[in-house]
């Protein structure tokens, strides 16, 4: 196949470059201006396009199995691919049985079998019940199939509960010594649960970040505040910037290995990049603050919550100076039910974010002007392949590497709609923003698996996804 015609985002480059592709076998194979078809050979006319490395996203709950009424690998695979996403990194925790084990992990690999359009890896797990075993068997048994290891300081999940200091302390050491990061879900235990009992009258409990079947408060304990700030007073900028001065202490040493997920306070980041760790943000600590509650409710809430007005821009500032190492959805939808249940306690706290990930950066950071080339591609792909053992085949358009592209028009512009969002979580804080550029074709491996329908009113459903599920394949440490 040869894409002609259009301009490429290529590595080292301060702009686009007018440049011709061929792909051969699922890789590129060469890059040049006027590059003519072989007899026979497939052409892509881009012509007023921009190409772009397909995105990595490395943060998704993609839930399969055991919470698939909120989402599953084929919708959310669907979802990442109409939004220039060709990789996926999904997390251990939200599924049935979480990925702790090796057996757990076969038992999720054979249930995601079939499933998803674009490229995948996995986290392995370390949950506070299991930790013990999981430091002395099971992180090195999980290893050679998962590119990192995932825990948390506050979990509101039965089946995956947070870790000590102590156990922290451990757990980084050994996957240092395995060569992989560990993830961090920041917030302090303690500032959360005391500062949610004393808002909520001493009858709460703190609701974590996704939980699982039986790991949030009821809607009937909630016995004081109930507003959106009383929600933001419970999980602050100070429960964040603790967490990760504790991490650091924590893993003295080791600090290259630990990375610090979803992080919404600046001062946290900045810690981090000071003491040797990294960090990704979201688009929404991005484009959203804890005003916005206010008019958008449930359909912004996440944990950690959307922080102070003033950060979002202290954020990007981070992000263009590489000190937040990348960009991650964490995607994390649920139905109407779980998002509305009468109380900001409870409300599900998650959303939809893959299919909204590129399309935002691109147009409130490259096109803004907040990002330029370069480390906008570090933003999107590079720096999560380097990070997480693919960059020998992912994150940039260099010869030899898989064809993973996105193809943008950038006259083009998109209202985001969570109805084609083709998640099945469709309800997002992104709803009626105006972004620009349109995704109108992406490749993984030089196979199209989106193509963006010529009619807008059709983008709905699954139209435009034309790879089988099942296209993907699943990626681990040092992918080749």
């Amino acid at each position: 196949m040869v894409i002609r015609g259009g301009v490429a985002a290529l590595p080292g480059e301060a702009d686009l470059v007018r440049v011709d592709l061929r792909v051969i076998e699922g890789r590129i194979a060469g890059l040049g201006k006027g590059i003519a078809p072989a007899v026979d050979e497939p052409v892509v006319e881009a012509k007023g396009l921009a190409v772009f490395p397909g995105a990595i996203d490395p943060h998704v709950h993609f839930d399969t199995p055991g919470f698939e009424q909120r989402e599953d690998f084929r919708h959310g695979s669907m979802a990442a691919a109409r939004g220039g996403v060709t990789t996926v990194i999904d997390m251990p925790c939200t599924s049935l049985p979480p990925a702790t084990t090796v057996e757990n992990l076969k038992e999720k690999l054979r249930a995601i079998e079939g499933q998803s359009v674009v490229d995948f890896a996995l986290f392995g797990g370390i949950s506070g019940s299991l930790a013990e075993e999981s430091l002395a068997r099971h992180m090195a048994e999980l290893a050679p199939f998962v590119v990192g290891f995932k825990c948390y300081f506050l979990s509101g999940m039965e089946s995956f509960t947070r870790v000590d200091h102590r156990t922290f302390a451990r757990a980084v050491a050994k996957a240092a010594e395995l060569g992989r990061p560990l993830l961090l879900h920041a917030e302090d235990y303690d500032y959360v649960t005391a500062a949610t009992r004393a808002i909520r009258g001493e009858a709460g409990v703190p609701g974590g970040s996704k939980p699982g079947a039986a790991g949030a408060a009821s809607a009937g304990d909630a016995a004081g505040g109930e507003s959106w700030a009383d929600y933001v007073a419970s999980r602050p900028e100070a429960a964040e910037l603790t967490a990760a001065a504790s991490a650091l202490a924590l893993a003295r040493g080791c600090e290259a290995s630990l990375h610090v997920v979803h992080v919404g306070t600046a001062a946290a980041a900045e810690l981090l990049a000071a003491g040797g760790a990294t960090c990704e943000t979201c688009p929404h600590y991005l484009a959203f603050s804890s005003a916005d509650f206010e008019r958008l409710g449930s359909a912004l809430k996440t944990a950690p919550p959307v922080k102070s007005p003033g950060e979002a821009e202290r954020l990007w500032r981070l992000l263009q100076e590489g000190r937040i190492a990348f960009v991650a959805s964490d995607h994390a939808p649920a139905p109407f039910e779980e998002k509305h249940t009468g109380s900001v306690w409870t409300d599900y706290g998650g959303i939809p974010g893959t299919g909204t990930l590129f399309p935002y950066l691109y147009s409130e950071g490259l096109r803004a002007g907040r990002l330029d080339l370069p480390r906008f591609l570090e933003v999107i792909a590079s720096g999560a392949a380097a990070r997480y053992g693919l960059a020998a085949r992912k994150g940039s358009i260099e010869i030899g590497k898989d064809a993973d592209l996105a193809l943008v028009d950038p006259q083009a512009s998109r209202i985001v709609r969570g109805e084609e969002l083709l998640s099945k979580g469709r309800i997002t804080p992104f709803e009626g923003m105006r972004l620009r550029g349109e995704v109108v074709k992406t490749f993984v491996r030089g196979a199209l698996v989106w193509d963006a329908p010529a009619q807008p009113e059709r983008r709905g459903g699954s139209s435009g996804i034309v790879a089988p599920p099942g296209h993907g394949r699943h990626l681990a440490w040092g992918y080749r």
